[in-house]
């Protein structure tokens, strides 16, 4: 257990996923966390579910493709909490999610749709920079803050049939490591994580998260354990980090922290 009292975080894409179960991890310490995501019936059920849990929990409506919405947002947490502790930039949509039909397997990048493409891109790249721009100000203002990006496995980055959703997430991850040296000395610790492997999660197609889960698929869980630790006292330091959550216990142990 840690005590994370008074801690404020905002995650996008909390509505599902890995959003909304490290959503959860935060809260069930103690956290005060505002899921964001696109207005809808999903980000109500989602606030409705986790409020009737009894979590500080706080619904952000937010489209990370808007510059305004990511603004609109942002003035939302320093008009009410009037500070911020971490942004975890989780909002992410799949091949799938974009429309693009892949029950006979992956498509050739030729036959993807530009629409499909520009969501992608849209969502998965750009929408990190303009959360982070948004809200990053903040936490540099009051001196200290945690930035965390979820990514995905390097292999993934350039894999048959993963254009674009391989380069946009190559694209944030290394958007996270400019970030990180320019906040070196910001007082704001920036890190990557990701699960290490295919994940139960909307990213999956429809057609496959429909089938029982096979024995290598991670849970939408992969990253609790980690997303705690990186709002944890214990990570004050940790900054420029790529951590795979299927593998924490390793990356623990090389940086000689024992077990968590």
């Amino acid at each position: 257990m840690v005590d994370l009292t008074g801690f404020k975080a905002v995650i996008t894409g909390g509505s599902s996923g890995f959003g909304f179960e490290m959503a959860k991890t935060l809260m069930s310490n103690g956290a005060s966390v505002a899921i964001a995501a696109r207005a809808g019936a999903k980000l109500d059920n989602a606030y409705d579910e986790l409020a009737g849990e009894g979590f500080d929990v706080y619904k952000l409506a937010m489209d990370v493709r808007s510059e305004s919405s990511t603004d609109e947002a942002a003035a939302w947490v320093v008009n009410n909490w009037g500070r911020l502790d971490m942004l975890v930039n989780n909002a992410g949509i799949g091949m799938g999610a974009a429309g693009v039909d892949l029950r006979d397997g992956p498509i050739p990048f030729y036959e993807i749709p530009p629409s499909a493409f520009y969501d992608i891109v849209e969502t998965n790249f750009i929408g990190y920079f303009l959360a982070a721009r948004a809200f990053v100000p903040i936490m540099v203002r009051q001196g200290a803050g945690r930035l965390v990006n979820v990514s995905t496995s390097i292999p993934t980055m350039t894999m048959k049939g993963q254009l674009p959703y391989g380069p946009a997430r190559a694209g944030a991850e290394a958007m996270a490591m400019i970030m990180a040296a320019e906040l070196k000395d910001a007082g704001v610790m920036v890190n990557v994580i990701l699960p290490g492997g295919a994940s139960y999660t909307g990213l999956m197609p429809e057609h496959l998260r429909k089938l029982p889960r096979s024995p290598g698929t991670l849970p939408a869980s992969i990253l609790n354990r980690v997303i705690l630790f990186l709002a944890s006292p214990a990570a004050g330091g940790i900054h420029g980090e790529r951590i795979i959550g299927k593998s924490f216990d390793d990356w623990l142990a090389e940086k000689g922290l024992g077990e968590r």
